[in-house]
């Protein structure tokens, strides 16, 4: 008894062109931000996590603080030593997470000031260095970031169905900025004044601002995981409707 014939496999379809350009190619080109998204993702996650432990931290402190001016018999050595512990652990851990996230941070930012120069070349006159200089300038720092992150929003605005740019406002920029150079402001401020603290009330203060700080670095890292994908989506979308890319 034969074999009943075999039908040989359907041919499958290639699988979609990747809109960025494959390694080796000269020129300028595109390349991905989306694997340093996903790795902001889980950073800014942590950073998150490691924010709220602070908030407690500060808030002990605060209490701590509140109970020894109102009745110092009701506070014990041991507890001002675990809460002074605390607060210096947790600001230790969450200073190294937030080093490493600010590094891959600004790789990705980087990486997407690139793009949007192919995108919109000559869109954005500081040259791409500044992505990273940017960062590091006293004081400018508060808004060459920022700059550069509207002019890189504006330029990777994906083509509309209409041939037309579609409309991304600035709302999610302007709110991530806010909040992120405002708990900068504010954690610098709370934490020197809580080094140079000598009496109970200058640490109540300090633990009060460090507080603030901290709750809006929660919100801070909220917008900017949400910043980071919005902006990764749509440099995903403008690299999908270039026929032709060149690289960066």
């Amino acid at each position: 008894m034969s074999a009943a014939p075999v039908d040989p496999p359907a041919p499958t379809s290639p699988p979609p062109p990747s809109p960025y350009a494959a390694p080796g190619v000269q020129g300028d080109r595109l390349r991905a931000p989306v694997g340093l998204a996903i790795a902001l993702a889980v950073l800014f996650s942590l950073v998150i996590g490691l924010a709220a432990y602070a908030v407690y931290a500060d808030w002990n402190m605060r209490t701590l603080m509140e109970r020894l001016l109102a009745d110092p018999a009701t506070v014990s050595d041991a507890e001002l030593d675990r809460g002074q512990r605390l607060t210096g652990l947790v600001g230790t851990i969450q200073g190294n997470a937030l080093l490493v996230t600010g590094i891959v941070f600004i790789v990705w930012f980087h990486r997407v000031r690139t793009n949007a120069e192919v995108f919109a070349p000559g869109a954005d006159k500081l040259a791409l260095g500044w992505a990273i200089g940017a960062w590091f300038v006293p004081f400018a720092n508060l808004w060459l970031p920022y700059r550069i992150a509207v002019t890189t929003w504006g330029s990777s605005t994906p083509l509309g169905t209409d041939g037309g740019y579609r409309r991304f406002p600035l709302t999610l920029v302007n709110l991530w900025w806010g909040a992120f150079a405002l708990s900068r402001v504010l954690g610098w401020y709370g934490g020197m004044s809580y080094s140079r603290a000598q009496s109970t009330d200058a640490v109540r203060d300090a633990a009060t601002t460090m507080l603030a700080g901290d709750v809006l670095d929660i919100a801070a890292a909220l917008l900017a995981v949400l910043f980071v994908r919005r902006l990764t989506a749509m440099q995903h979308a403008r690299a999908a409707q270039r026929p032709a890319v060149a690289a960066v």
